[in-house]
């Protein structure tokens, strides 16, 4: 097979590798074969590059990237406005069990257009969470490298054979899809919510497919109290909305963490996790933050000094418009800007960047996500006003950059101008 080589220069070239190199008049030279698998071949300078692949496109005042990974996204909820209520963990979930069904049907238009805000946002590749399977069609043909995560979710003991058929069936469904850019994967919904004998034998499937495996863990400090206490506002859910007389958790928080013993996860929200329970996830797991769901829902953030001490690092995701105003990942990561006034804004827009790119690459096994030779060539330009005169490129890009200019995933162009 020929090989086609496309070379672009920018002003600045963000390498988002561990040190944050950044390569004034910056360029890039990858694979753009019609098929097969596309990898970048080198990084440099524009001048050095040029000379040795000619005919190079050369964006003054703009920014190349890795393409953003977007590790924790609900795309079925996208018809959401204003129907969910925000303000507290409890009033939110109260919301979504009267008006799911309304905000669930019919929602072809709206995954579409979530669709391309990702890519608009400068988004490669996803970490869809999927609970009902909907929106696993439409995703297997989009542009988007998906990591498609089927949901298992449900904690009735009469109905464990039913969920548990009707994951099985969502995931043979997923893998027949299976391809280049669609990955099928794993995730259990949460322990609040997530019978023990339906999440051991969705885990053993996990474990046996050694698949991208999800889960959300202590998103509220109403979860908190009804794993560690049996008490709080859990209770009277179970009760006055479930039905289910003399409720029970389902495990302790050291119970559930050890059903992961020995698999790699993705712990999402773990805003209420002790640094005991980050400890213990840093074995083998990462944690991803979704900013904005968190303040919506919980008035609270991440904190990324605990992380940090705990041998994390911290990705950053969407989550859903369940609990989000729009899906755009730019203004996700701006959020965190802002999110964090006792962190050095340098070190923290670099480390925000590298949580939407080399931190969740790895933690969904993807071979993308920093721009150094033999990964994909999933790759973003921004133009960014006056970049080219920055001395703090990092802040300035997340301050300023409004939507991408040209995107390639597997080396070919989704969107250009």
């Amino acid at each position: 097979m020929e090989q086609n080589i496309t070379l672009i220069g920018a002003s600045k070239l963000f390498v988002c590798d561990e040190s944050f190199e950044v390569i004034d008049e910056g360029a890039i030279a990858f694979q753009s074969n019609p098929n097969g698998r596309n990898t970048i071949i080198e990084t440099g300078t524009y001048a050095a590059l040029s000379a040795r692949y000619p005919q190079g496109r050369f964006y003054k005042d703009g920014v190349i990237l890795p393409s953003f990974v977007n590790a924790h996204i609900h795309f079925e909820f996208g018809n959401n406005t204003s129907q969910f209520v925000y303000g507290s963990f409890e009033r939110w979930l109260e919301s979504v069990m009267a008006k799911r069904d309304g905000v669930l049907s019919d929602f072809t238009l709206a995954l579409k257009d979530s669709i391309q805000e990702q890519l608009m946002s400068g988004v490669g590749s996803v970490g869809a969470i999927s609970s009902y399977g909907g929106d696993m069609s439409l995703l297997a043909d989009s542009p988007l490298r998906v990591v498609y995560f089927n949901e298992a979710i449900g904690s009735t003991p009469s109905a464990l054979d039913f969920l548990y058929s009707n994951f099985k069936a969502r995931y043979a469904s997923a893998k027949a899809l299976q391809s280049d850019t669609f990955i099928p994967a794993i995730a259990l919904h949460a322990p609040y919510s997530v019978h023990s004998v339906l999440a051991k034998r969705v885990l053993e499937m996990a474990r046996k497919d050694q698949c991208p495996l999800s889960v959300h863990f202590l998103e509220s400090q109403a979860e908190y109290q009804w794993l560690q206490n049996a008490q709080g506002w859990f209770k009277e859910f179970y009760t006055n909305i479930l039905k289910i007389p003399t409720p029970k958790p389902l495990y302790s928080i050291e119970e559930f963490l050890g059903l992961f013993d020995g698999l790699g996860a993705l712990w999402t929200h773990c805003l209420f996790a002790t640094p005991k329970e980050l400890e213990y996830i840093a074995q083998k797991g990462n944690v991803i933050s979704c900013p904005r769901s968190n303040r919506l829902l919980c008035g609270k953030y991440l904190d990324l000094e605990r992380l940090l001490s705990c041998g994390l690092k911290p990705i950053f995701g969407t989550d859903g418009k369940s609990s989000n105003n729009n899906l755009n990942m730019l203004d996700e990561l701006r959020t965190a800007l802002f999110a964090y006034p006792q962190m050095d804004i340098e070190r923290l827009a670099q480390m925000i960047l590298l949580g939407a790119s080399l931190y969740p690459a790895r933690a969904l096994g993807l071979d993308n996500g920093v721009l150094t030779a033999g990964k994909w060539a999933d790759i973003s330009v921004f133009v960014c006003p006056d970049i080219s005169q920055s001395t703090q490129a990092p802040l300035q890009f997340l301050l300023h950059s409004q939507k991408v200019k040209t995107l390639y995933i597997n080396g070919k162009a989704v969107l250009f101008e």
